[in-house]
């Protein structure tokens, strides 16, 4: 019994100087994080080193599964439904591996078991995509493993990981219209009365700009300017006439907030905007 006792204070007091033993890893934990639109997107993985290695063929085996880092797996985490490949991919988090290859195309997959060691128990069952990914071969070496997150657009962006001379992206996409258009109407239902005036002009600014639908876009310009008269809203409506190429009701909008700004001194916001105001009526004087 005693002996056994001690043995067991023995791994009991290891197991206590182990778990306060703390040193500099080989393959850090890494984080990297961005918005894109409206999806944040966050990677987080441990980047091993080069070290005077050849890595693809040999550290990293070609036609065999890895796990795009070291230690856990990579995971990836998209806080949007987001399209990849051409692929509905469901919000949430994904365990990142990969399959290289000696050519320039290798296999990208997003399994969902995300707390897994490595890819030493990957169950190809519980995969949620598997698709094809575009490598390059460039001059430059990265000594560290390193994720990047690259924007495209509101809509659109990639995932790059670099290491050694190898390049390697994972384009995705989201439907921004959809969910901004979703946040318009929950801003508009939980906004207090006197906050909806500029709802409704932000909601038709943004779908004037960015290729939304234009009737929605003029919608929500007489809205906001019925629910308040004011040099910027009716600024925005002008614009949203414009768009739609109803240029006499863009300048007959334009001229009112002028107007406005001689009449009343609330509307001190017009000096800032009066050149851009008059050169936009010049041009569609002439439309």
């Amino acid at each position: 019994m005693k002996s056994t006792l001690t043995i067991l204070l023995t791994f009991l007091v290891a197991a206590s100087l182990q778990a306060q033993l703390e040193l500099p890893a080989k393959s850090p934990k890494a984080s990297v994080s961005y918005r894109v639109g409206l999806t944040d997107v966050t990677v987080n993985y441990s980047s091993p080193a080069v070290r005077g290695r050849k890595i693809w063929g040999d550290v990293v085996p070609y036609d065999k599964l890895w796990r795009a880092g070291a230690n856990q797996a990579t995971t990836i985490e998209f806080s949007t439904d987001v399209k990849i490949d051409g692929k509905e991919l469901p919000k949430g988090k994904y365990a990142l591996f990969l399959i290289p290859k000696e050519g320039d195309t290798w296999t990208a997959i997003l399994n969902t078991v995300t707390d897994q060691w490595g890819g030493y128990n990957y169950d190809q069952s519980k995969d949620a995509l598997r698709f094809e990914v575009q490598t390059k071969t460039v001059v430059q070496d990265e000594e560290h493993l390193q994720y990047t997150i690259e924007n495209q657009g509101m809509d659109r962006g990639y995932i790059r990981l670099a290491w050694e001379k190898k390049r390697i992206y994972l384009p995705f996409s989201a439907d921004v219209m959809k969910f901004s258009l979703a946040n318009i109407e929950n801003a508009l239902m939980t906004a207090p009365v006197d906050d909806k005036w500029w709802i409704h002009a932000e909601a038709a600014e943004f779908l004037a700009e960015n290729d939304g639908d234009l009737n929605l876009a003029l919608q929500h310009a007489d809205e906001s300017a019925t629910l308040r008269v004011d040099v910027w809203n009716w600024w925005v409506k002008a614009r949203v006439q414009a768009k739609r190429g109803d240029y006499k009701a863009a300048l007959a909008t334009a001229q009112k907030l002028a107007e406005l700004s001689k009449t009343n001194d609330e509307y001190k916001y017009y000096p800032e905007i009066k050149a851009e105001v008059e050169k936009a009526m010049a041009e569609w004087k002439k439309m």
